[in-house]
């Protein structure tokens, strides 16, 4: 990860812009053809390319937030976007009326404005720095982004403006939404969706400075700076609140929705009662910091937790089957345990689920972080191999299947021992897919169905594969994958053959893999 000095920026995403707080109108219903538009299905996931999510690994085992990457500085000399510096001279701050609903607009009728009425300061003039800022900033006394150092500015956006997801448009319009969890108290979180429309780009303007970004994180924090000091006084709905950022006439406008297409039905308590699972209020569970997704490090009452949230509307039922799944092999040696539910505070409704909490991390990142040292000797690799073909083979004898056996799901504890998350049968990554499912993918189809204990198996040999050769992305190799001319035993290249055949029938069962171990 490199700092922004590295890539030329003298202070950060703070030495250039702030935003005025306002006062924003009332919130307006989200039209049908935006609506149609913005549907799940015509949209597609911004993939995280290997340079971000190793960055993202580092901020993780970092002490200093501020050590990211940061996207390169466009070739041309940066632009004065808005909103920019703050005004030397006060305005009055004003409710402007609803816009929009014109034929051809992007904008709802009805919709509220946020206006940042920004003027220019001379380069001469830099925004004050403050020595000292909260993480958690009261909600009657509100920094102004200009008052605050970009250290702490990154602090708090980690700790209050987390990017779970960026997609693009299927239709190759010059579109993003961004998928924002915005923790506006430790234990008050808020799903918010943000819409950006760079097809006509305004010069001087926080669309086209989005665009001049290179990676994703880099947007949601510029968009975070950008309307900060207003996000207290925006009526956020209870559900999914969808954030339209538009430029016109030199002010940035904030139209604020309810995102009906990102509402999940969240499912009823009664749905796993069966099961008579520990339950965790909300306000109890403490946000502590983001892994990635939708999964987060929680607290309670002083203990530490991994926390799942649901991602979309559409995947309740994979949420539904987790629960069962990790309830159900709870005592497995290799499989993470199951801690509970996370419901609302009226105990009607599931929001998320919690497992321990593995203290060394994701498997691909151990591999990347110690690739060229001597933390990953043969034993250890070969220990972990066998933690792992156990715990498949828990999985597949409880009668479950893992669904997306990557090197990202599976973590070490504190004990050095691996163990498989994340079952769900919600499908593969790209690079993932084992032969049997390339056509299917590449045909758009729905790939959860085919999935079964044949296509774990294939993606097991790939992680045995990776632990062998220490790759932290066997996705990304060109196929076959062999072990041909790599020092390890016969037999483990055995059971990488066999598990990576092409033909389903032809790997074995986990269960069967275990006794070849020595």
């Amino acid at each position: 990860p490199h700092s922004s000095h590295e890539h030329g920026r003298p202070t950060g995403f703070l030495g250039r812009r702030s935003s005025r707080k306002v006062v924003p109108g009332l919130p307006r219903p989200l039209t049908f053809k935006r609506q149609n538009s913005e549907r799940r299905e015509k949209l597609l996931p911004v993939p995280v390319d290997s340079q971000q999510r190793r960055a993202a690994s580092a901020d993780r085992r970092s002490s200093n937030a501020v050590k990211r990457a940061i996207s390169p500085p466009p070739a041309s000399a940066p632009s004065l976007s808005a909103p920019d510096i703050l005004s030397p001279h006060p305005s009055e701050l004003q409710q402007k009326p609803t816009i929009g609903g014109a034929p051809d607009s992007n904008i709802p009728a009805g919709s509220k404005q946020i206006d940042f009425q920004m003027e220019h300061l001379t380069p001469n003039n830099p925004p004050i720095a403050s020595l000292a800022a909260d993480s958690y900033f009261e909600r009657d006394s509100v920094r102004s982004t200009s008052d605050v150092d970009e250290v702490l500015f990154q602090e708090e956006l980690e700790a209050k403006w987390i990017l779970n997801l960026s997609m693009h448009f299927r239709d190759m319009s010059d579109r993003e939404k961004f998928f924002i969890t915005y923790a506006e108290e430790p234990n008050k979180w808020r799903r918010v969706t943000v819409s950006c429309d760079y097809r006509q780009l305004t010069p001087e303007s926080l669309e086209a400075d989005l665009k001049s970004l290179h990676y994703q994180r880099d947007k949601s924090a510029r968009i975070y700076e950008a309307i900060r000091d207003s996000l207290p006084d925006i009526q956020f709905y209870d559900t999914v609140t969808n954030l339209k950022l538009q430029t016109a006439d030199g002010r940035l406008h904030v139209h604020v929705t309810e995102d009906v297409n990102e509402i999940i039905p969240y499912p009823s308590i009664s749905a796993v009662a069966h099961l008579n699972c520990q339950t965790f209020t909300e306000s109890a569970v403490l946000f502590d910091s983001h892994i990635s997704g939708f999964v987060y490090k929680v607290s309670v009452n002083g203990k530490i937790y991994i926390k799942k949230e649901i991602p979309g509307p559409d995947s309740v039922e994979e949420f539904l089957y987790e629960i069962n799944a990790l309830h159900s092999l709870r005592g497995s040696k290799s499989v993470i345990n199951f801690e509970g539910i996370v419901v609302d505070d009226n105990f009607k409704s599931i929001t998320g689920l919690l497992i321990s909490y593995a203290e060394q991390g994701a498997l691909v990142d151990i591999i990347f972080d110690f690739n060229d040292t001597n933390e990953l000797q043969w034993p250890r690799r070969v220990k972990w191999a066998r933690e792992i073909v156990q715990g498949l083979s828990e999985i597949h004898e409880a009668g479950f299947v893992q669904g997306d056996f990557t090197l990202s799901n599976i973590v070490i504890d504190r004990n050095d021992e691996a163990k498989i998350i994340d079952i769900n049968r919600r499908g593969c990554p790209v690079g993932w897919e084992p032969p049997e499912l390339a056509r299917l993918i590449q045909s758009s189809q729905r790939i959860s169905l085919y999935i079964g204990v044949k296509s774990d198996v294939f993606q097991l040999g790939m992680v045995l594969w990776a632990l062998a050769m220490k790759e932290d992305e066997p996705e990304r190799q060109e196929r076959p994958l062999t072990l041909d001319t790599l020092s390890v035993p016969s037999w483990y290249k055995t059971i990488v053959t066999r598990c990576l055949s092409d033909l389903p029938r032809d790997r074995p069962a986990a269960a069967d893999i275990l006794p070849l171990f020595p």
